[in-house]
């Protein structure tokens, strides 16, 4: 069985998918924080009027609430995933070794 299908690395598979979703949405964040910090410093050196950057502010909080939107979404597919696999782990039929449920 290939890599991407075998279950016995279903937990592997899951960790590699987190660890890249989560780096992206850090890049995200922090590209954010740069341009905050670049709308604040145009204010503070006078070459960005206070309204517009107040609008630019509210297009960021947007933008965050976004972000972590997608996260929520994230792991809530996420652990719709492992609920289904443990699930399905537990619907199988006993084992030689284990006892069924009549017994």
């Amino acid at each position: 069985m290939c890599w991407l299908h075998d279950p016995a690395r279903a937990d592997q598979r899951h960790r590699h998918a987190s660890k890249a979703a989560r780096s992206k949405g850090n890049r995200e964040v922090a590209g954010l924080k740069e341009e905050i910090k670049a709308v604040i410093a145009g204010v503070r050196g006078g070459d960005l009027f206070r309204n517009d950057a107040a609008v630019m502010i509210q297009g960021y909080r947007a933008l965050k609430d976004f972000i972590a939107l997608e996260r929520q979404i994230k792991e809530t597919e996420s652990l719709e995933a492992r609920i289904e696999e443990l699930e399905r782990v537990q619907a199988k039929p006993a084992g030689r070794w284990r006892q069924s449920k009549g017994a």
